[in-house]
């Protein structure tokens, strides 16, 4: 199989080229010159390290877990809240005089005007971050139980060894070059068996499932 963008050839069972992501051919036009290696060396050498290939890869649609995103929405909520209910209090019971401060009567009315909408603000983006926890609790299960299946399927079928094997990956291999082809993999046959999961989601479980395979690339 071959790639028609940056001329590689892979072994059967790789549909999609691990370097420019495009669908491998079976063969290439006659006028393509199909000997690779130098362009791909200077592929690889522009790029420093695993930590800039993810960085790449990445971009500026990282995934975020939802279960983070419910545990900031939770801080969010109860931090306006109590802001909020707690200078609402304060300020009811200075204008009452139980806090005695030492200000000339237009000025508490304007400090009661203009910090009672402050806090009342305070209070209403508090009230509508709580409001929202509850259907980001169902997104933390529903991201629960795919992470779950998504991880059951890809152990019951793929080992480290099995992916190397596949792609006929040596252990003299540069780092780059294993990491773009393992992963690029790793996330085609997640995409393939869950066609229904966001891709950045996918990234993530790609990123996820190959630090646990490959910990001697850390």
């Amino acid at each position: 199989m071959w790639c028609p963008k940056c001329k590689s050839e892979y072994r059967d069972g790789i549909t999609v080229c691990p370097t420019c992501k495009a669908l491998l051919e079976n063969k290439l036009p006659v006028e393509v010159d199909s000997s690779p290696a130098e362009e791909k060396a200077r592929i690889y050498n522009h790029i420093d390290g695993r930590e800039n290939l993810q960085a790449l890869s990445d971009g500026n649609n990282a995934y975020v877990e939802k279960s983070t995103k419910y545990d900031d929405m939770k801080s969010t909520a109860y931090s306006f809240l109590l802001v909020g209910a707690g200078g609402i209090l304060f300020l009811a019971l200075a204008l009452a005089g139980v806090i005695p401060l030492q200000f000339a009567a237009y000025m508490k009315g304007l400090m009661g005007i203009v910090m009672g909408g402050m806090f009342l603000i305070f209070l209403i983006i508090g009230l509508r971050s709580y409001l929202q926890l509850g259907s980001l609790k169902e997104q933390v299960l529903t991201e629960q139980r795919e992470m779950e299946a998504a991880k059951k399927w890809f152990y019951d079928n793929y080992s480290a060894k099995a992916i190397d094997v596949t792609l006929d990956i040596n252990e003299s291999d540069a780092v780059q070059k294993k990491y773009f082809q393992r992963s690029s993999f790793m996330k085609h046959q997640l995409e393939s068996q869950f066609p229904d999961y966001e891709d950045s989601f996918l990234d993530f479980l790609t990123e996820l499932f190959y630090e646990d395979l490959f910990p001697q690339d850390e």
